[in-house]
């Protein structure tokens, strides 16, 4: 009997304990994830207020990153036209050249035998020209003369051919064959600059042999620098030229640019795996843009639908990723948040439209005013876990 008392008892006691954890694990707040926990009394001081997003009909923009660049055919490499050694480089790195002006001037110990060819083969066509003149005069009364006819066609088109071929090669180094005489006679080439631009390197210097071929100086021009646009798969049909984007870049964020696409590749990047577009500045706004550059951009959609939007104030930017706070639950005056990592859609008159991976519910609360207070916070947090 005794036994079966305590065995009552102890039951009544185990009965009783478990009632009591169950109260007090009901009074701990439920915690999912990583949530934010403002106190009232901090919620009061920062004026911390929150509520649903609204429905705004925002332009909608597509982000986008890339970099700037300067097409091949806005590039050029300068080379020798032949063989030889450069007496005078005219130009030096990063300086400007219009298109045609001599870069350099090179030594070829064969153009002076090369002209003198020309002048030679250009006298001999004049002399064979009179005497084609001559015996074809007479012809008819003189056999000889009818004979030395055909003998002087011959060597007179050989002549021609010859200097045709020689005036070719000489207009090849940039020499005119119309007014050359022995008073003007070149025995350098002058290299000029295929384009208008910078100079971007320089290969060879004062003094040194080249072939021909070999690379003197490169030039690029800087007023064709656009920006190449990633675009992803997903997002290849909502882009067509014409249409217009904001640039900016990471060494001066609150700076943009306005540029305008004007062409699309038909061939996916495999490095990026992605389409490039390509957008030319408007106007540079004296920026010093350097090829290669890193760039944002943030595309103009022709659509504007009712989209969630809050005050662009709400929206938290950490590094390259945006976040919003959802209140999770209230708790004796403390609120605790949750963070949701967001994609921007558009901004107008302060307001931004955003999208999430999942849709929220109806009504979900936000942060809408001093939401870098409570992100701050959640940073202090983190901080002192660690």
């Amino acid at each position: 009997m005794k036994n079966i008392m305590f065995s009552f008892a102890s039951l009544l006691l185990l009965i009783s304990c478990k009632g009591k954890t169950v109260e007090t694990t009901a009074a701990e707040p439920a915690k999912s994830g990583n949530l934010i926990h403002l106190n009232a009394e901090q919620i009061k001081r920062a004026e911390i207020a929150w509520g649903p997003a609204e429905m705004k009909t925002i332009n909608a923009v597509l982000p986008l990153t890339g970099e700037l660049r300067i097409q091949p055919e806005n590039r050029a490499v300068v080379s020798a036209p032949s063989d030889g050694f450069i007496t005078s480089l005219r130009v030096r790195l990063n300086q400007p050249v219009r298109k045609g002006e001599i870069v350099a001037t090179l030594r070829k110990p064969d153009l002076v035998d090369l002209q003198q060819s020309f002048l030679e083969t250009r006298d001999r066509i004049h002399f064979l020209q009179s005497e084609f003149t001559r015996y074809n005069a007479l012809r008819e009364d003189d056999a000889t003369a009818a004979k030395n006819v055909s003998k002087v066609k011959a060597e007179l088109t050989a002549a021609n051919t010859t200097g045709e071929m020689l005036a070719a090669k000489l207009k090849l180094y940039g020499i005119a064959t119309e007014g050359l005489t022995t008073n003007n006679v070149q025995s350098e080439l002058k290299v000029t600059a295929p384009l208008g631009g910078v100079v971007t390197a320089i290969h060879l210097s004062n003094g040194s042999a080249l072939q021909a071929g070999s690379a003197i100086c490169e030039i690029a021009d800087f007023s064709a620098l656009h920006a190449d646009l990633f675009v992803f798969e997903k997002d290849i049909m909502k882009v067509k030229p014409g249409q217009k984007l904001e640039v900016s870049f990471p060494g001066a964020p609150d700076k943009t640019l306005g540029a305008t696409l004007f062409s699309i590749d038909r061939v996916i990047d495999p490095e990026k795996n992605a389409v490039r577009a390509h957008a030319r500045i408007d106007n540079s706004a004296g920026m010093n843009l350097v090829d290669g550059a890193y760039c944002d951009a943030r595309l103009a959609l022709d659509q504007a639908a009712p989209m969630p939007a809050l005050p662009s104030d709400a929206i938290v930017r950490d590094g390259l990723e945006e976040f919003i706070l959802l209140l999770d639950h209230e708790q004796d005056g403390d609120a605790f948040f949750k963070p949701v990592k967001i994609r921007v859609l558009g901004s107008e008159n302060g307001f931004t439209a955003f999208s999430t991976e999942t849709p929220l519910p109806a009504n979900t609360p936000i942060v809408r005013k001093g939401a870098y207070f409570v992100w701050s916070q959640g940073k202090v947090e983190e901080f002192s876990e660690e």
